[in-house]
């Protein structure tokens, strides 16, 4: 590998979340600051939030962040979509490392990262997902499981245990995790399993979707997973291992005519993570992180195994958090590298084998003054592919990142943010040639695609008092070579195995990867107003809306975005009970992208309901239920490939049980 030194600095802006005013003292991972220090546009899910929100992967999870849809590939898969941004652009990490699977390849392709296993979530909007890659225009969701403990325990063994059970799969999911810590040796053992039958759809989809069965065929699932780590933990520092492994498998759905495609995940990861406190003068913490993954899934056909893809390789990332120097506050210096082998092997091996490497360095620094934050940022990467077909590709993404905090008093705050950010073609977009039975398409790549380049700017509003808090975030975003995939309008035949332009028998649509100017604007808001307050309890309402549009330079739309949704959730809180009651609405998208089709407006109506349940001084339990669909609405999303075939489930109700001791 041709290693090329590098400066860079990489940054963060912006907005805070909703959740910002509740989690002052919550420290974000990257820049290792609290929240409320940092002009980062972050939401946090923790706790009894991220419980009772929790789905069955991490796009169903996040599906009620503001600016955050589901691209959904049936129950097994759900890629979070942020801003419109998908696929590459949306980097899920695990512990602040990538998840190392294929996950941004295909949409088909599920995230390794479970979030059943998550002590929290952190999601990352806009230009904030520098810190962690420029690629990632859309956000950054970063699950954190703890499974290298880097602090003492309070007590030798401490854990959990939940059960899961909905009507909807007949889905069971089961979740453990033991940890505790004696003198200076913690440890974590954690794991789960899950399990569910084909899926049901409301009764206006089962033509589409499952015939006369009132099921989405072949939208089964199974996965288990376990870890074991352990650390050695004094007042220098820490030192740590874990490992994992994982099985996943999960079905495609399929329409009456479809052949059933089956996924079958296997890997194994071992993380290794470090930690030195104030190692020499001006340096307050170095932190050190090593992943190694050899991640393998199989696509079955009709139970035929088909293609394979594989992908072994490491991420490492070293960061160094300065203390106070010249003119600024607090910083960031660091280091990240990455090198894999990927292969698809098979008759579907539409991608060749080839090695890729990058390198990238980056710093984070800011000055705060009384009333204004200011952060800057500039990161620097340098990306090689070594194809065995001879094609050697090499990409330099820059960019860089300014923003501004102002706090206008104690409780109000604009936040106003720009960023130049670029982003290598991967390895799918540049090479790929060849059909893919999981998505029915056939899909040609580019290997002259050159870097993105994307101008983005953020204006956020917060407001806070005791009768209203607000979060209101404005953002325009101009790429310059979007890499897109476009659906040519011609088909692939099967049987004769040519491209044309009308189909004579069984058919696969072309997508050409092409590169055009496209913009994005939108907006994502929140409002919190306090209703009633009595001895017995409090009634809270909460208003939301997000929205994003986006077209080419031709003016033809861009494919795949989510429509205006906007929609109220009614809470009540008291004593040991919290319950609410949520209405979303999501218009039509009448611009579904060339040659696309358009999907409907729908109503969706979700209830929850928990109660928390002291059972002595360190033990307690949380019983919780909730419904989604009640309505049992048809549901199509904009942003799924799948949406003809693949329904949002109907009316269901999942239960469960956790227990702390």
């Amino acid at each position: 590998m041709k290693y090329i030194p590098f400066l860079l600095l990489s940054f963060s802006v912006a907005a805070e979340s909703t959740h910002v005013h509740e989690l002052d003292n919550i420290l974000i991972s990257a820049p290792n600051q609290s929240v409320s220090n940092t002009a980062l546009p972050v939401s946090i899910l923790t706790g009894e939030e991220l419980r009772t929100k929790m789905g069955g992967n991490i796009g169903e999870t996040l599906a009620r962040e503001p600016g955050v849809f589901n691209q959904s590939f049936g129950p097994g898969v759900g890629q979070p979509v942020i801003r419109g941004q998908s696929g590459s652009r949306v980097k899920v990490l695990q512990n602040s490392l990538g998840s190392l699977d294929v996950a941004s390849i295909s949409p088909d392709h599920a995230n390794t990262a479970e979030p059943l296993l998550a002590d929290r979530v952190e999601v990352l909007r806009g230009p904030a997902s520098l810190l962690y890659g420029s690629g990632a225009i859309g956000g950054v969701v970063n699950i954190i499981d703890n499974r290298i403990p880097d602090k003492l325990f309070d007590r030798p063994v401490q854990g959990a245990v939940e059960q899961r059970y909905n009507t909807v799969n007949e889905g069971k999911s089961t979740v453990f995790k033991l940890e505790g810590s004696q003198d200076m040796f913690a440890w974590h053992v954690d794991g789960f399993y899950r399990d569910s039958i084909d899926q049901q759809i409301p009764t206006t989809s089962f033509a589409d979707g499952g015939g006369s069965t009132g099921r989405l065929l072949n939208s089964d699932t199974r996965a288990y997973s376990g870890s074991a780590g352990a650390s050695v933990i004094g007042e220098a520092g820490f030192l740590g291992i874990a490992i994992n492994h994982l099985e996943n498998n999960y079905g495609i759905p399929i329409g009456e005519e479809g052949e059933p495609v089956t996924i079958d995940v296997l890997q194994t990861r071992y993380d290794f993570k470090a930690g030195l406190n104030q190692p020499f003068t001006g340096l307050e913490k170095i932190n050190f992180k090593l992943a190694y993954n050899d991640y393998k899934h199989t696509e079955l056909e009709d139970g035929v195994a088909g293609t394979t893809f594989t992908n072994e390789g490491y991420e490492s990332r070293v960061e160094a958090i300065q203390t106070p120097w010249w003119i600024f506050d607090h910083g960031v210096v660091g280091f990240q590298s990455n090198h894999s082998v990927f292969a698809a092997l098979g008759e579907e091996a539409i991608v060749p084998r080839s090695d890729i490497d990058s390198l990238a360095f980056f710093t984070i620094q800011d000055i705060h003054t009384e009333h204004l934050v200011y952060e800057f940022g500039l990161r620097v990467e340098q990306q090689w592919i070594d194809a065995e077909t001879g094609q050697q590709l090499s990409h330099t993404p820059v960019s860089f990142s300014l923003s501004a905090l102002w706090e206008i008093n104690p409780h109000d705050s604009l936040k106003l943010t720009f960023s130049r950010s670029q982003r290598a073609p991967e390895i799918q977009e540049l090479l790929s040639n060849g059909p893919h039975h999981a998505t029915e398409t056939f899909d040609v790549g580019n290997d002259q695609l050159t870097e993105e380049t994307s101008y983005n700017v953020e204006l956020g509003f917060h407001f806070d008092r005791s009768w209203l808090s607000a979060d209101i975030n404005l953002f325009y975003n101009r790429v310059d070579d979007y890499i897109a995939q476009i659906n040519s309008g011609l088909v692939f035949d099967e049987a004769t195995e040519t491209i044309l332009a009308v189909c004579p028998g069984e058919c696969m649509d072309v997508f050409n990867t092409r590169q055009m100017t496209a913009e994005f604007k939108g907006f994502e808001a929140q409002i919190q107003i306090p209703l009633m307050q009595t001895a017995w309890g409090a009634l809270h309402s909460e208003w939301f809306a997000d929205y994003v549009h986006g077209e080419f330079d031709t003016g033809e739309a861009i494919p795949r975005l989510p429509p205006l949704r906007y929609g109220s959730e009614l809470s009540w809180q008291g004593g040991h009970w919290q319950t609410a009651f949520r209405v979303t609405r999501a218009e039509a998208q009448e611009r579904p992208g060339i040659n696309e089709n358009a999907t409907a407006g729908y109503w969706k109506l979700d209830a929850s309901a928990s109660y928390n349940l002291a059972l002595g001084e360190q033990q307690k339990a949380l019983l919780f239920a909730k419904a989604q669909n009640l309505l049992d609405e048809e549901i199509r999303q904009s942003v799924s490939f799948l949406r003809e075939v693949s329904p949002e489930a109907g009316f269901g109700v999942e239960f469960g049980v956790r227990l702390q001791f």
